[in-house]
């Protein structure tokens, strides 16, 4: 079971679980939309993808954000169930609150892939 960390909302005082890492799952799920939008063209018989794009659509942002929070949420006011129920639940919040939730979740998320990029580097 993967370690959490609770944080209190500062306006509606609601303390929400999240965990410390984004699991596989998550890391799929977040990295999904992304691939979605990679075009491969087929050269001498070989798969290419063209790393020069820059450009991602908006919902493409939207859904890779969503993702990544619903795959943090451990509990909810003491409640869990699937991301999607959790995600639910902070759909009601107001913007103050989700604002904060995201921020939290971000930092964490960050901080793990810098952890990964140091272990990718050290091995190399």
């Amino acid at each position: 079971m993967r370690e959490t960390k609770k944080i209190v909302l500062p306006q509606s005082k609601i303390e929400v679980e999240i965990y410390t890492y984004l699991s596989q799952r998550g890391y799929e799920a977040v990295k999904s939309p992304f691939i979605k939008e990679k075009k491969i063209k087929f050269v001498e018989g070989k798969g290419v993808v063209n790393e020069d794009e820059q450009e991602i659509s908006f919902s493409t942002m939207m859904e890779a954000n969503k993702a990544n929070i619903k795959y943090m949420l451990a509990s909810f006011e003491g409640k869990t169930g699937s991301p999607d129920e959790l995600y639910d639940m902070t759909l009601d919040l107001c913007k103050k609150d989700f604002r904060f939730i995201v921020k939290e979740i971000n930092l964490t998320t960050e901080d793990d892939e810098e952890t990964e990029d140091l272990k990718k580097k050290s091995q190399e």
